[in-house]
């Protein structure tokens, strides 16, 4: 029997370290939402999905991605 308790377990995995990323490629998008790549980049090209442009990468913004996805912040 260890003396440790669940609160100890849970405290020391942290937070998921993709949600407090500040922005997101395409792909960890896809990836986290479950959404295609291909809807994704339609939507950016529609407007309904804002980005930032860096270079040739495109970088979906956590507020760009939470206005796009409907969540309250």
């Amino acid at each position: 029997m260890t003396s440790e308790s669940p609160e100890s377990e849970t405290s020391q995995e942290g937070p998921d370290p993709a949600a407090e990323r500040l922005a997101y490629s395409v792909d960890e998008v896809a990836h986290l939402t479950g959404l295609s790549r291909d809807l994704l980049y339609d939507q950016m090209r529609r407007g309904n999905l804002h980005y930032v442009k860096i270079g040739r990468r495109r970088l979906i913004t956590r507020q760009h991605l939470e206005q796009f996805l409907g969540v309250a912040s």
